[in-house]
């Protein structure tokens, strides 16, 4: 079973809900800044990765 990349999970998940990066962050309980720390590519020195229970 291969692992989606956690960007592309999320973006999937924005496009099906139809939500904006904001309204997807505040239905998460994340703030936008780190959600979009979580969409940026790995080898960013701002990617942040999800935390296990996200």
């Amino acid at each position: 079973m291969t692992t989606q990349p956690q960007q592309d999970f999320l973006r999937d998940a924005m496009q099906h809900l139809g939500m904006t990066r904001q309204e997807f962050a505040d239905r998460i309980g994340a703030k936008k800044h780190v959600l979009d720390n979580w969409l940026l590519p790995s080898n960013s020195r701002e990617f942040r990765p999800m935390p296990d229970t996200a």
